[in-house]
C-alpha cells in the first residue's frame, strides 16, 4: 500500500499519483517554488530600513564640491572689487578678469539645483576679502596673481569629487585662473 496512488489529485492539490513516500518529503515543484521565493526575500531582508528619526540626508558630494567652488569664486570677486576700489588706476585687464569671474560664478550657480520643497541653505559669501589690498597697484596685481594661482589649485583639487561635466567646468575655470595669474605678472 505504500506505492498506491491516493487519487487523481494528491493531498497537496497537485495532479498525479502520490505515493506514501512522496507525502513524507517535499515535491520537486514545492522545492522549486520555495527556492524562487527565497532568493528575492533574502535580498530584501538584507536591505536596511530607513530611519525616520535620522532626519534628511546631507548634500551629495557634488553639491558640496559645487558650493565650495561657488564660495571660492565669490572670494575672488570680492578680492577683485576691493582691489579696484583701492586702486582705480589698475589696468583694464583687472576689470575684464573680474567680469570673467562673475561669469564663472553664474555658470557654477546655474548648476546648483535645489528642489522646490527644500529651503536652500545659503552659500557662504565673504562680506570682505581675507585681507585689504596692498598699498601699491603693482603689489595689488601680485596679490591678485597669487590668489588666482591658489584658486586654480583649489579648483583642480575638486576634480576628483566632481562628475565629468562639473569637472570639465572646474578645469576650464582653473585654466582661466592660471591665465589671469600669468597676465597679472604672477609667472606660470
Amino acid at each position: 500500500m505504500a506505492d498506491t496512488p491516493v487519487g487523481p489529485e494528491g493531498p497537496d492539490g497537485f495532479e498525479g499519483p502520490v505515493t506514501a513516500a512522496g507525502r513524507a518529503g517535499l515535491s520537486r515543484r514545492r522545492l522549486l517554488a520555495a527556492g524562487t521565493l527565497a532568493v528575492p526575500l533574502a535580498a530584501v531582508a538584507s536591505c536596511g530600513a530607513p530611519n525616520p528619526l535620522a532626519g534628511p540626508p546631507g548634500p551629495s558630494p557634488e553639491v558640496r564640491t559645487l558650493r565650495a567652488a561657488i564660495a571660492a569664486e565669490q572670494a575672488l570677486i570680492a578680492r577683485y572689487r576691493a582691489a579696484l576700489a583701492a586702486h582705480p588706476g589698475l589696468p583694464g585687464s583687472v576689470q575684464t578678469f573680474l567680469a570673467q569671474h562673475e561669469q564663472h560664478l553664474s555658470q557654477l550657480k546655474s548648476r546648483l539645483v535645489v528642489p522646490p520643497h527644500v529651503t536652500p541653505s545659503p552659500v557662504a559669501s565673504p562680506s570682505a576679502p581675507a585681507s585689504a589690498p596692498p598699498a601699491s597697484a603693482s603689489a595689488t596685481q601680485g596679490s591678485l596673481a597669487t590668489a588666482e594661482r591658489s584658486a586654480a589649485a583649489a579648483q583642480l583639487g575638486r576634480l576628483a569629487s566632481a562628475t565629468p561635466s562639473l569637472a570639465q567646468l572646474l578645469a576650464s575655470i582653473a585654466a582661466s585662473e592660471i591665465t589671469h595669474a600669468v597676465a597679472l605678472g604672477g609667472g606660470s
